[in-house]
């Protein structure tokens, strides 16, 4: 079952759940359920600390149910944000039961509409925005730095010359 699992959030991301739970009255009871679970044992952390492979708003995920095909999604935030069929949206039970999960982690869904419940594995994590962020980050503090010319006034002058000389010719 999935009471007590706990789940790893970005201030952002729970500041957005937050807020889903202050409009609580637009969602299923499912959603509902494991929105209060997320929101009663998640720990908060900053962006930039966030692991690699742990899912986060706007990542890009493979995961599997039940025993299905892995299936591919972006967790996004809504539903109009979202592509269809290429999405999940956080007011959805899986797209909601993602967010904050590990790679390899796996949560037994919410029993909906009377169905059996689903088991919800996270094979990878593809794409995850912080870690994005981090790499651009790393890569332009690791771009060599400008170099000084101290006699650049003399490389003017020898081009301003070469052209002259150029004009002479024609």
């Amino acid at each position: 079952m999935w009471k007590n699992l706990p789940s790893i959030l970005t201030n952002k991301d729970f500041t957005i759940l937050e807020t889903m739970h202050d409009r609580r009255h637009v969602l299923t009871d499912s959603v509902r359920q494991l929105l209060s679970h997320k929101l009663d044992n998640s720990t908060v952390v900053f962006s930039e600390d966030i692991d690699d492979d742990l899912v986060t708003l706007n990542s890009r995920v493979r995961y599997r149910v039940s025993g299905m095909q892995p299936q591919m999604a972006i967790v996004t935030h809504s539903r109009m944000d979202a592509m269809v069929g290429q999405s999940l949206a956080l007011d959805t039970v899986r797209g909601l039961a993602l967010l904050g999960l590990r790679e390899t982690e796996e949560m037994t869904l919410p029993v909906q509409d009377s169905c059996t419940p689903q088991r919800l594995v996270v094979e990878s994590v593809l794409f995850q925005p912080e870690a994005a962020r981090r790499q651009r980050l790393n890569e332009e503090l690791a771009r060599p730095a400008l170099r000084l010319v101290h006699d650049a006034g003399s490389i003017c002058d020898r081009g301003r010359k070469a052209a002259n000389e150029i004009k002479q010719i024609r």
